[in-house]
């Protein structure tokens, strides 16, 4: 009995990390299209320390991947709705990372990526793709110390 409680609350667990990541996308989406970034990101930047145990960020990423994959944001790729999305869950559970953007020159054109990080490594990038960047926003600008939070862009 006890094995099949288990099992059942972990199927719940699993299915609310699933709708809430799907609703965080959808929200990060509409909301980039009718408000500023610097305002976004002061939504996101949430300081409510979740138990870091309930969702796994690994988890989180999977599931906001899965959603971008199924309704993909620009045909170039997925990075600024998935960076937004991760911020939220990351800045939820605790843990203090930074939104970054940048830009490169490619093949005459300028080229857009977004990415978070973790006390000065990327936080959950699938590839070193985020390295060719030159970093044009940052939020916040410093990475909170202490339980300090800055919230200014660069």
């Amino acid at each position: 009995m006890r094995l099949a409680r288990l099992i059942g609350m972990s199927l719940v667990r699993k299915y609310r990390v699933i709708v809430a990541t799907g609703v965080v996308v959808v929200g990060v989406r509409i909301a980039s299209r009718l408000t500023s970034l610097r305002r976004l990101l002061g939504w996101l930047l949430c300081e409510i320390s979740a138990d870091p145990g309930e969702h796994a960020m690994e988890d989180v990423a999977y599931y906001v991947d899965r959603w971008l994959a199924l309704f993909p944001y620009n045909p170039k790729g997925n990075c600024f709705p998935r960076a937004l999305a991760l911020f939220f869950f990351a800045r939820r559970a605790g843990l203090p990372v930074q939104f970054k953007c940048g830009v490169m020159k490619l093949n005459q054109q300028l080229e857009g990526h977004a990415w978070l990080v973790l006390d000065g490594h990327e936080f959950l990038e699938p590839s070193s793709y985020w390295q060719s960047f030159t970093v044009t926003v940052t939020f916040p600008h410093t990475p909170a110390v202490s339980g300090h939070q800055s919230s200014h862009m660069t």
